[in-house]
């Protein structure tokens, strides 16, 4: 899975598609479905909608905490935290090539799911993310970002605050990409939403460039 460029959507609404749409048209790599609260059929039906939309676009959809839910509209992914289902559950229920995330905050938490199978990890929060998300942890920075990127088996995204002055400062770092809500969204109307993502996907692509030519 291509992870430079990773958003996730907040909560369902009649303009998620045309919003999702031009996420893809402006770059983004993958989609993450996260509608905490939602009715299932709801969330169901806005899965396999934006699951053809991605395919189109050549990106990947990953749903947030939901494996049952993700392998019945065949999504690429999942993604799991703490309170979720143990990635090595979700591992044994999957089939091949289906991908799995975890959220680690630290090198031990790190480990313990690149052992149980995980695929790719969310790590985070790097930066301030508390305003937009009450339950994220408080910034730990590019350092710890560094550390646990350099120890990982798997690849790591960073998350939690990541602005476009940033996204670029986080690959450098050593992540495989970033993820991103606020940033990419915006005000939700679409020409701003394919320029955020647009100028988010060239941050990145030039940080990783920038990692590569130092030879990391």
């Amino acid at each position: 899975m291509d992870l430079r460029l990773y958003v996730i959507t907040e909560g369902l609404d009649a303009g998620l598609a045309a919003r999702v749409e031009a996420a893809l048209r402006g770059g983004a790599t993958a989609v993450q479905l996260r509608a905490k609260g939602a009715p299932r059929a709801e969330v169901a039906a806005a899965a396999r909608e934006l699951s053809s939309m991605c395919r189109r676009g050549g990106a990947s959809l990953v749903i947030n905490d939901d494996l049952a839910l993700a392998l019945e509209v065949g999504a690429a992914g999942v993604h799991l935290g703490p309170q979720d289902v143990a990635v090595a559950e979700a591992r044994r229920r999957s089939p091949p090539g289906f991908v799995i995330g975890g959220s680690a905050g630290d090198a031990a938490r790190a480990r313990a799911l690149v052992e149980q199978g995980a695929d790719y990890l969310g790590v985070g929060a790097i930066f301030e993310a508390r305003p937009s998300k009450a339950d994220a942890s408080a910034p730990r920075g590019l350092e710890a970002l560094r550390e646990i990127a350099a120890a990982s088996a798997v690849p790591v995204v960073a998350i939690g605050g990541v602005e476009l002055e940033v996204a670029g400062s986080c690959v450098e770092a050593g992540a495989s990409g970033v993820a991103v809500i606020r940033a990419a969204w915006g005000s939700g109307d679409p020409m701003e939403v394919e320029g955020r993502v647009r100028a988010l996907r060239a941050a990145v692509d030039a940080g990783l460039a920038a990692r590569s030519s130092r030879g990391r």
